[in-house]
């Protein structure tokens, strides 16, 4: 499991509002014109007296009062341009924009060179969205003053709107070779360059922002994310700190409730959380970072947890979303069926360990697979993805009522959620239910608590009995295991022995998220130390390189009597396979097992040892154990756990033999019958299918299946 990318205020754009834009750019002209007009005899003439009792409602704020007199100025002389100006300019500060619209047109064909008038129609078609007339606007007021940074800000922005995200990138660049101290300009190109995953550039970006207006505060926000996605977390971290220094917001203490997580330190990182969405209950971001940290928390009640992720549906999905009624889905139960497929991790991620496999084993004579990606940049994995769907589309641009309207279109039979909570998933517009058959898959370790999410993939191991009281959804329990593992590319192999035979010394090794090592798992991991005084424990996680997480993770080892050099410590590295070279044996994590890394230490023939609990995810390395055949690496409580490590590390032969064969062990086990496993999964989707037909509720659907 991983956490979600950039979620929050990360790809928040430079706003300038119309009230910022109209005193920096029309009220210069407005005081000009009052003050003339006060220097003037009133008997000079009605229009100067009515512009300036205008102006003066106008600046009072009696808008009611300013209006009527700025139409009697231009119903006085339908003519005269200026007049119809003024009228257009408040009708823009009042966010009247279809009006300024129809007032200003006039006003150009009267001074078809004003580049002041076409400037007010310009920023009133981008403001109700007419977009590529907007742009004509800007390429107009450019033509009569190419030097017109307002303009060409504009400009940028309206290819950025109309998704052409190159041609803004290269026109904000253009504008900020002209002026290095344009704010907006910096920090909209560091959006683009950041949803670009270019985050080392889009750092660069975001400084120049701050540097040109210390106090804006998104652009440290900005900061503080792509930075995490370079996992400098202490950096970030100093980001967000100015933020908060400038005031607080819901999106910074999310922000940096990321990082906490990500240093394993979940009751902070719950309380930042808890904090974001105090400030903004509807930051939905928010509350789905909440629901995946509570499940990696050994001191919250699977009960309670349960009631959070109820509350995320009534929430966010269930008071916004109306399901659509009807479906119009042939109801033939043998036919071939639509499935549909919608992720943000189409790419080097967990999804294409787990997803991947079935997506290739699909029969496409039974099923035609549709696959959403919400997502901007690719990566070689994605490539892999779209080969195998017969129908492939991005999804991150659209807003829910535009994707359920298209999978609708498409005829989807059944749909299935990919992501969960863990971030950028799509998991309110499944609230629309645009399809009849809606299904979670298990990647995020919990229910999702959408009302209208049908099914859960599980298996009996993961989802005891007792399992069907934590989740909204009807649970499918598959026959053996509830995903099928597909290794990365990688021409890494196993070692031939334990590192101990070189070292001198046994290392145990762990690589999951820092979130899942709970208090119980490092007094479980430090009374083995203690046991084997001359062991090493190698922790990886991406956090680890930063200052700050290194000291928080010895120290916890360090209070309970082990010695900090006795803790390695490795970052992040793009290879997930060499590193277990170093280690002789994985221990897996209580409470919040591992899952990836528990597939790739078998992967890398080196064992593991684990400890179950009651709760899915909790079982993790029950289930997969059992399936490879290794019952004796499964313990049922901590003094069994530690026997267990204990006995293994001291026995290198036993040690040794227990590796060899690993790799093929574990291909030759349920957990890697990619096929197999589909074939279940098709099965299910068949008699969901089925139900849904005959017009019968979603209800569990355990193997093996009655006729």
């Amino acid at each position: 499991m991983v956490s979600g990318g950039p979620r929050g205020s990360f790809y928040i754009h430079a706003h300038f509002a119309p009230g910022p834009w109209l005193r920096r750019g029309l009220e210069p002209k407005a005081e000009a014109v009052h003050t003339a007009a006060c220097e003037q005899d009133q008997e000079d003439g009605l229009v100067p007296s009515v512009l300036e009792q205008a102006l003066e409602h106008h600046h009072a704020g009696r808008l009611a009062e300013a209006e009527v007199l700025y139409r009697q100025l231009a119903d006085a002389d339908p003519d005269d341009p200026d007049s119809r100006y003024w009228l257009a300019t408040f009708y823009i500060e009042r966010q009247r924009y279809e009006d300024a619209v129809s007032v200003i047109r006039r006003s150009i064909e009267l001074e078809p060179h004003s580049s002041a008038h076409v400037t007010i129609l310009g920023h009133a078609l981008q403001s109700i969205g007419r977009v590529d007339e907007a742009l004509g606007c800007w390429d107009l007021v450019l033509s009569m003053s190419p030097d017109n940074t307002d303009a060409l800000f504009r400009r940028a922005l309206a290819l950025e709107l109309l998704g052409r995200s190159d041609e803004a990138a290269a026109a904000y660049y253009a504008l900020v070779q002209m002026d290095d101290n344009h704010a907006g300009a910096w920090h909209n190109l560091g959006c683009i360059l950041g949803r670009q995953e270019r985050f080392e550039d889009a750092a660069i970006c975001y400084r120049a922002a701050t540097d040109a207006d210390p106090n804006l505060v998104v652009s440290f926000n900005n900061l503080g994310g792509v930075l995490y996605h370079q996992h400098r977390l202490d950096e970030a971290m100093r980001a967000y700190g100015r933020v908060l220094e400038l005031g607080e917001t819901a999106s910074v203490h999310h922000n940096i409730g990321m990082i906490y997580q990500d240093q394993g330190r979940l009751a902070d990182a719950i309380a930042s959380y808890r904090k974001a969405m105090e400030i903004d209950p509807g930051f939905k971001e928010a509350h789905s970072a909440l629901l995946f940290c509570l499940c990696f928390d050994e001191t919250s009640d699977p009960d309670q947890v349960f009631q959070e992720h109820l509350d995320y549906g009534r929430r966010h999905v269930a008071a916004n979303k109306t399901p659509f009624a009807e479906h119009a889905n042939a109801r033939d139960p043998n036919r071939r069926l639509k499935v549909g497929y919608v992720s943000p991790d189409f790419r080097l991620h967990p999804c294409s360990h787990f997803v991947l496999p079935v997506l290739e084993h699909h029969d496409k004579s039974r099923f035609e697979i549709f696959c959403y990606f919400n997502r901007a940049v690719d990566d070689p994995y994605t490539e892999l993805f779209r080969r195998v769907a017969d129908h492939w589309s991005r999804c991150q641009e659209e807003s829910d009522e535009a994707l359920a309207a298209r999978i609708r279109d498409d005829g989807i039979d059944i749909l299935v959620e990919c992501a969960g909570h863990m971030g950028n998933s799509r998991l309110p517009m499944f609230g629309l239910r645009p399809a009849p058959i809606q299904v979670s898959h298990p990647l995020y370790p919990n229910t999702t608590g959408v009302a209208t999410m049908d099914y859960r993939i599980m298996d009996p191991i993961f989802a005891p009995p007792w399992a069907d009281a934590w989740h909204s959804e009807s649970l499918v329990r598959m026959p053996q295991v509830h995903v099928s593992y597909r290794p990365h590319r990688s021409d890494v192999a196993p070692s031939p022995e334990p590192p101990f035979r070189s070292n001198g010394y046994v290392t145990f090794g762990c690589f999951n998220n820092f979130a899942k090592i709970g208090e119980s798992t490092v007094d479980a991991w430090s009374a083995i130390l203690r046991r084997i005084p001359t062991a090493k424990l190698m922790l990886k996680w991406k956090g680890l390189g930063d200052r700050e997480a290194e000291r928080y993770a010895r120290a916890r080892f360090v209070q309970r009597g082990v010695d900090p050099d006795r803790i390695v410590l490795v970052g992040w590295s793009p290879d997930p396979y060499t590193p277990y070279h170093a280690i002789d044996i994985a221990l897996d994590p209580f409470f919040a097992n591992g899952g990836t890394t528990t597939c790739d230490a078998l992967w890398m023939g080196v064992p593991i040892v684990t400890c179950h609990g009651r709760t899915p995810f909790s079982r993790v390395g029950l289930c997969h154990l059992t399936n490879i055949g290794l019952p004796d690496l499964i313990t049922a409580d901590a003094p069994a756990y530690i026997d267990k490590v204990a006995w293994l590390a001291c026995d290198i032969d036993a040690l040794s033999d227990l590796r060899r064969g690993m790799r093929e062990r574990f291909m030759a086990s349920p957990l890697m019958d990619g096929s197999g496993y589909t074939r279940h999964l098709e099965d299910a989707y068949r008699v969901m299918w089925r139900r849904w037909c005959a017009g019968l509720p979603p209800a569990p659907i355990d193997f093996p299946l009655g006729e």
